[in-house]
């Protein structure tokens, strides 16, 4: 191995573990109590409490149906408007498509604080405030736009000779919509759930601005609120960010493998 290699793999492995020595932290002082974090706050020391996660569980459990809700919800409607949206870029022609596109993608380069007033008062007048469906339609509407641009880009590079046989055996357009268009491009639809699951179970701002109640509370916002015991100290706080990471992490190595083709497919057109 030549001394140049060797360096760059050296200085890899040493971003790799100072980047992820935090996250260490993080998990083993999840099993401690206050003491313990103060006295050996870098590596493992016993008794391990696992009392600390049952605490912090009994906190964060109903929260993390809640968003369990909101982001299936969410996902649900952003891959619905986003699928048919792009079909129809894709496959037809009408007047002004190309301005009704390009209006469509400029809204990913609109701040998502520039509408959050104007989303809140629609929420409201709609009666959907303090609700699960109010904390997953707007985020919804603002990830449609990444959807559509991935998803015309793929659909796009689907072999023209399926949509043609398809309508010689007299298909119509939604039956080649959902029995070829939909089952070839799972890929596609993996990387849009996962990129709009992601965001919408992380928004923070706009859950705190539409709910008012523990009710509906999503689990991003009611991590910030886990206490424990004058014992426990901030292991509680710790095993409740590790609780409600799981369901991102179980998503994320599930799918790990059509999301990175979904989204290279969709970035460039084959």
């Amino acid at each position: 191995m030549k001394k140049g290699s060797l360096g760059i793999n050296l200085t890899a492995v040493a971003i790799l573990v100072l980047s992820l020595y935090p996250f260490f932290v993080m998990l083993v002082s999840a099993f401690k109590h206050q003491m313990q974090i103060y006295e050996n706050p870098w590596f493992f020391s016993m008794p391990l409490h696992m009392d600390n996660f049952s605490s912090a569980f009994e906190q964060i459990s109903r929260p993390i149906v809640n968003s369990v809700i909101i982001t299936l919800i969410g996902i649900v409607v952003t891959l619905t408007a986003s699928s048919t949206a792009a079909y129809a870029f894709a496959k037809f022609s009408f007047p002004f498509k190309n301005f009704f596109y390009t209006f469509i993608v400029m809204l990913l380069m609109i701040p998502g604080f520039v509408i959050l007033v104007p989303q809140f008062i629609n929420i409201k007048n709609l009666g959907m405030y303090n609700t699960l469906i109010g904390q997953a339609l707007p985020p919804a509407a603002s990830y449609t736009a990444m959807g559509v641009l991935l998803m015309r880009t793929f659909f796009e590079g689907l072999s023209k000779s399926l949509y043609e046989a398809a309508e010689m055996e007299g298909a119509r357009d939604v039956r080649i919509f959902t029995q070829i268009v939909i089952p070839l491009s799972k890929p596609i639809l993996a990387t849009v759930a996962i990129m709009s699951g992601l965001q919408i179970w992380n928004n923070f701002v706009w859950s705190l601005v539409v709910t008012s109640g523990d009710s509906v509370k999503p689990v991003i916002l009611a991590i910030t609120t886990i206490a424990g015991g004058v014992n426990q100290g901030d292991g509680v706080k710790l095993a409740g960010y590790i609780i409600a990471s799981l369901p991102l992490l179980i998503l994320f190595f599930a799918a790990t493998k059509p999301f990175v083709s979904g989204l290279t497919q969709g970035a460039v057109k084959g």
